[in-house]
C-alpha cells in the first residue's frame, strides 16, 4: 500500500500541459464523464480535471491533472502513483484523439494503459450522479 506523500506545489510539475482546441467548459464537462463508472448505481467518479493557471505575462496555462495530483495544490497528502499516471496519460491521449486538446510535449504520452477507460456518453450523463473526490476551494 502506498503511504501518503506531501509534495511541494510546483505547477510546472503538475499534470500534462495542454493547449485547448475547444472551450474550457467543454473540456471540463468531458472530463466529468471519464473515470471510474459504477453502472449499477449510476455513479461517475471523475479521474482528471483541467487546471488553469494565470501566468505573469497575462496568458493562461492549462494542465490535465489526475485528481490525486490536485490534492497537492491544497497542501494535502497524495497517493498518486504509476497506475494513476498511466490513467492520466490515457485520458489525455483520448482528449487529443478527439481533437479537444493538443499535448504541448508529446513525450508526456510515452505510455498509456491498454485497459478500458470508462466514458459515459453525453446523452446518458443526466442518468448518473457525478461524485468528485476533489473540490477546488473557493473563497
Amino acid at each position: 500500500m502506498n503511504e501518503p506523500t506531501t509534495l511541494t506545489f510546483d505547477p510546472s510539475l503538475l499534470g500534462i500541459k495542454v493547449e485547448l482546441l475547444t472551450d474550457y467548459a467543454v473540456i471540463c464537462e468531458t472530463l466529468e464523464r471519464i473515470g471510474i463508472v459504477n453502472k449499477k448505481e449510476k455513479k461517475i467518479f471523475p479521474s482528471c480535471y483541467c487546471y488553469k493557471q494565470d501566468l505573469p505575462d497575462g496568458n493562461m496555462e492549462f494542465r490535465i491533472c489526475h485528481f490525486k495530483e490536485m490534492f497537492v495544490i491544497q497542501g494535502k497528502p497524495s497517493t498518486f502513483n504509476k497506475s494513476d499516471s498511466l490513467r492520466l496519460k490515457t485520458i489525455v491521449f483520448f482528449l487529443q484523439k478527439w481533437n479537444l486538446i493538443k499535448v504541448c510535449n508529446p513525450n508526456d504520452l510515452d505510455k498509456i494503459l491498454q485497459d478500458k477507460i470508462d466514458v459515459v456518453p453525453y446523452s446518458q450523463k443526466k442518468e448518473y450522479k457525478i461524485i468528485h473526490k476533489f473540490r477546488i476551494n473557493t473563497k
